[in-house]
């Protein structure tokens, strides 16, 4: 006769990471996913740095020696370089035309902060976000919380914000700077002067950085990484693939293409 044989006890599995994430807000950017070591970089906003594994560890140009954190606020423009050693992190930017946060303003971030207090919560509101990123008004609170939230958008100088609309109006023209400047009836040296003043980047860099969310806003809605490149304004592949290491000091493959490819949200 055969025995009975206990039944098998039920297993636990470890839930399986969430796949890579990218959100696209107005204002902002947001990238949760698994990032290794990171080869020296500026941006052309603020980037804040969350581990959500691990630790972030950075470096920065003027320095020799590699910072551990949980967070980490950068300001745009500075030169650093990451070691993230495939940890899930979170990587959060704040458009530098269009101000959300006081702390992540790229005209007033100023210097590096590492474990600045008032972020000490933001670890787990994003992970729990990156489960259950259909809820996004979760995470607000918390971001609203850490970085503070203007009452209203900080208006910019007329002639800027001209200039910005011109250069969104038609990414592929790549108007001069001399064309720039003279529908703001400025001199190239003071339309440049002026530009940095109001938005804390140069002019060059940020038309990249609209470049950039551009292309990504056509990668959400369903194009290949090549056409969302081309319709940017980047002359080729090769193009777009430079100036986003120049910017993210990754290549654009690595993190936006593959198996391992981002969900992407566009939020209101």
């Amino acid at each position: 006769m055969p025995r009975n044989l206990p039944a098998a006890m039920p297993r636990h599995l470890p839930k399986p990471a969430a796949a890579p994430l990218i959100c696209l807000w107005p204002q902002r950017l947001l990238f949760i996913g698994p990032l290794g070591e990171v080869a020296p970089h500026r941006h052309a906003a603020t980037v804040l740095l969350v581990a959500l594994q691990g630790e972030v560890r950075v470096r920065l140009s003027a320095e020799r020696r590699w910072r551990q954190a949980q967070t980490a606020l950068v300001p745009a423009g500075c030169m650093h370089a990451l070691d993230l050693r495939g940890g899930i992190t979170a990587v959060y930017y704040n458009d530098p035309h269009r101000p959300y946060h006081p702390a992540m303003s790229a005209r007033d971030c100023a210097e590096p902060s590492f474990d600045p207090p008032p972020l000490a919560s933001l670890g787990d509101a994003l992970r729990r976000f990156h489960q259950a990123p259909d809820a996004p008004s979760l995470l607000e609170p918390c971001l609203n919380t850490a970085l503070g939230r203007y009452p209203t958008l900080p208006t910019l100088d007329p002639r800027v914000a001209g200039t910005i609309g011109l250069m969104q109006a038609d990414l592929g023209e790549n108007l001069p700077l001399s064309a720039l400047a003279e529908a703001a009836a400025l001199s190239p040296s003071r339309l440049q002067h002026l530009f940095q003043d109001q938005t804390g980047v140069p002019l060059r860099r940020f038309r990249i950085w609209i470049r950039f969310r551009h292309a990504l806003e056509r990668i959400a809605a369903g194009a290949s990484l090549t056409t969302a490149a081309f319709d940017a304004g980047f002359a080729s592949s090769t193009h777009f693939s430079h100036a986003f290491k120049a910017m993210f000091g990754v290549s654009p493959a690595s993190v936006l293409a593959g198996a391992r490819a981002p969900r992407i949200l566009s939020l209101d």
